[in-house]
């Protein structure tokens, strides 16, 4: 006997290519985020501001149930894992800064999977500048 509404879905998991600038006029030090959540959030950081772009796991309860690989594919991270999955049951974050004067840039590609599999479910580009130029 079957029950009626009972099958389970698997999540939903997006991620979207994201161009996060911090632009400072050389007021200050620049710092371009890009953080994943544990409650399945994506988010990009200026400065020490976050803002979420997605939902990259819906529902958001099983997020802990999800790794990333980032990839950097041009420039350099100033902060965060690279080269290695990363479970997301703990944020994750990525940032490139630049003191003043200086422009960085941090261009990256981020994979999710579910623990345990080698199925990429989401992948996206990410690039980061960090800008502090006058």
């Amino acid at each position: 006997m079957a029950l009626l509404g009972s099958v389970a879905s698997d999540p939903l998991i997006v991620l979207n290519n994201q161009n996060i600038v911090d632009t400072t006029g050389g007021a200050r030090n620049a710092t371009a985020g890009y953080r994943l959540t544990s409650g399945g959030q994506a988010q990009s950081q200026v400065n020490a501001t976050f803002t979420t772009l997605e939902q990259w796991c819906t529902p958001t309860a099983e997020a802990v149930n999800y790794e990333v690989l980032v990839t950097v594919t041009s420039g350099s991270l100033s902060t965060g894992t690279s080269g290695s999955y990363v479970a997301l049951s703990s944020t994750q974050t990525w940032t490139r800064t630049a003191t003043v004067g200086n422009t960085n840039t941090c261009v990256f590609t981020a994979q999710i999977r579910r623990v345990g599999t080698g199925t990429v479910l989401a992948t996206a580009t990410i690039t980061l500048e960090a800008d502090a130029t006058i």
